[in-house]
């Protein structure tokens, strides 16, 4: 069960902390320092995803398939800003943004909406 408590906070912290990232100014050092932050947040709420089974016990679910999407997506983020800070090329920067803002509305908007269905923790927390 503790498994399921760190990724809840990481999961829980990411969503303000992304928020947060998408609406100060890009390029900065706050917005590199804090988008590292997310990134391996995002990196921990996925590894941690591996272990919960909790609805199919010993078995994947199909939300299970936001795991390497997620992972692929952060590696492609930071993959295109990089090319973007060696050449220049707008097409990375727009696919780090894209790939962000993707990650952040299917892995943690699209996925916190599943955990709020009948049977899963958050919604006996929430509604008993």
């Amino acid at each position: 069960m503790i498994i399921i408590y760190i990724h809840a906070f990481f999961a829980l912290t990411a969503v303000p902390l992304g928020l947060y990232i998408f609406l100060t100014k890009k390029g900065t050092t706050k917005h590199k320092f804090f988008g590292r932050i997310w990134v391996a947040w995002l990196l921990t709420i996925s590894l941690t995803a591996i272990f919960i089974q909790e609805i199919t016990p010993g078995e994947y679910s199909l939300i299970h398939l936001l795991i390497p999407l997620t992972i692929g997506s952060l590696i492609y983020s930071v993959w295109s800003i990089r090319k973007f800070k060696k050449t220049a090329l707008q097409k990375y920067k727009y696919g780090h943004m894209s790939s962000m803002i993707s990650v952040y509305v299917g892995a943690l908007i699209l996925a916190g909406v599943f955990t709020l269905l009948p049977g899963r923790l958050f919604y006996e927390l929430l509604f008993g």
